[in-house]
């Protein structure tokens, strides 16, 4: 009788087996909970290391576009630099040159100086010497002023590359920190899902088990009193016909 008693307590929700039923969506309701705080912590982690690397990628950003500004990439077209490092050293750059230009001011400078001392300042020797001077520092002075040239495109391209690199380096770190992110809160969901399906199973289960519980009850109560309750009811006892065939007060077993 005790499995009848049992099985009709947890059908009426305060049985052991209703208990263990409460206790498990008890335990899936921690697990949920937890589970939130879980991706809750993975997304502020997420954010932070993405705020961190923000300014980094930024600057990133800037160097790359005034890198592509130089070199003749991009739309940015109507600025003044634009295109600048994207040709070769050419006359042009000679003659602007400002260690060439210079030497080629002052040397023009001490040739008048001493024309004008000789009393020939426009002469055709003065004339001469102009050319003959201008024509030596051109030959001497190109190679050195496309050094230059090259030393001073290397100086401006080189921190405009190196800063590119740190913004691609962070914005990689971003990225890797989002992926992480993601992976992680989806890795908590689908446990989060699992647990979720266990514990209704488990719920499942148990109201199945109650159910069996009760009915193998019944069946032994029907097999061990199946007789004595139908002669009591159906008034083959002696004491049953007394009352019309229902029996007494305290004479059911």
């Amino acid at each position: 009788m005790g499995d009848i008693v049992n099985a009709g307590a947890d059908l009426l929700g305060f049985g052991p087996a209703s208990k263990q039923a409460g206790a498990t969506r008890y335990a899936a309701d921690i697990a949920a909970r937890t589970q939130a705080e879980a991706i809750a912590a993975q997304k502020e982690a997420r954010d932070q290391q993405i705020a961190l690397q923000e300014p980094y990628r930024q600057a990133g950003l800037t160097g790359q576009n005034r890198l592509m500004e130089l070199l003749g990439l991009g739309d940015n077209t109507g600025n003044a630099r634009f295109g600048q490092y994207s040709r070769d050293f050419g006359m042009q750059d000679f003659q602007q040159d400002p260690g060439y230009t210079f030497r080629l001011n002052e040397g023009l400078k001490q040739i008048g100086s001493q024309a004008r001392a000789q009393g020939g300042a426009g002469g055709g020797r003065t004339m001469m010497g102009i050319q003959n001077y201008a024509q030596g520092l051109a030959s001497q002075e190109y190679g050195n002023a496309f050094n230059r040239y090259q030393t001073n495109r290397q100086n401006q391209l080189a921190p405009l590359g190196s800063l590119m690199t740190s913004g691609q380096s962070a914005a990689s770190g971003q990225a890797g920190a989002q992926g992480n992110y993601g992976t992680n809160a989806a890795n908590l969901t689908m446990t989060g899902g699992v647990n979720q399906a266990n514990a209704a199973l488990m719920q499942g289960n148990i109201g199945a088990q109650q159910f069996n519980t009760l009915g193998r009850g019944i069946n032994q109560a029907q097999s061990m009193y199946g007789d004595k309750i139908n002669n009591l009811f159906s008034g083959g006892g002696s004491q049953a016909g007394m009352y019309g065939g229902v029996p007494a007060e305290g004479m059911y077993f």
